[in-house]
């Protein structure tokens, strides 16, 4: 039974306890975010003159424009005093255009859902604080750098004029990474992040068997 017993009570140690701090407490909280997504032809080699040999090199364009908002829910949960486990889920609402071969519109709803890892890339300054006009502060308990790294995947709905066209709601995989500032007021949170990610499917491409899709993230959490 010690055999038992043991590696369980230094297991729970080692990851139930954490240092006091910014990152200490585990939450739920609330995101909203804004992007903008594009899409490249790829790159390709065409005979420019047969006689010759010579070679012209076509150039990457923009296939796809994606851009939109979101809501999303998220857990805080610190794993020590550096790292914090982020999983969240998000509904969004797009607006896309399409240049295959001509321009082509639609909206879509998606669900995402990621698998986020925030690290402290400091320690927690407590004597921060914000200036919001002359002769006034906002006074911050602490607040604190991560940066953010994580897998991602993404489930798009398509319009009906859409699917009517012959496209196909999509499945979306990929992989983030971002940089915020966790800003703590007297116990509520409020971190601030821009992240890039890129992901990729097989369906509905873009002059190529593969699209890949490159994301600019704009998020405001509360928690």
């Amino acid at each position: 039974l010690q055999n038992y017993i043991i590696p369980i009570f230094v297991g729970s140690n080692l990851f139930g306890q954490t240092e006091p701090g910014l990152f200490s407490k585990a939450r739920l909280g609330f995101s909203h975010s804004t992007y903008s997504s594009l899409s490249f032809s790829s790159m390709s080699i065409k005979p420019f003159n047969k006689e010759e040999g010579r070679m012209k090199r076509e150039h990457s364009k923009v296939t796809e424009i994606q851009y939109g908002f979101d809501i999303g829910v998220f857990l805080w949960v610190p794993l020590n005093e550096n790292i914090i486990y982020k999983p969240k889920i998000e509904c969004s609402f797009t607006n896309i255009c399409l240049q295959h071969p001509g321009p082509v519109y639609a909206t879509s709803f998606d669900v995402s859902l990621s698998q986020g890892f925030a690290i402290a890339l400091n320690e927690p300054d407590v004597n921060g604080r914000i200036n919001m006009a002359k002769d006034m502060t906002c006074y911050l308990t602490s607040k604190q750098q991560y940066f953010l790294i994580g897998p991602k995947a993404n489930l798009k709905k398509f319009d009906a004029g859409y699917i009517q066209k012959g496209y196909q709601n999509e499945v979306n995989l990929g992989g983030f990474i971002g940089y915020g500032i966790n800003y703590d007021f007297q116990g509520i949170n409020i971190a601030q992040e821009i992240s890039y990610s890129v992901s990729t499917t097989a369906q509905n491409g873009c002059n190529a068997p593969r699209k890949i899709a490159h994301t600019i993230t704009l998020t405001l959490n509360f928690f």
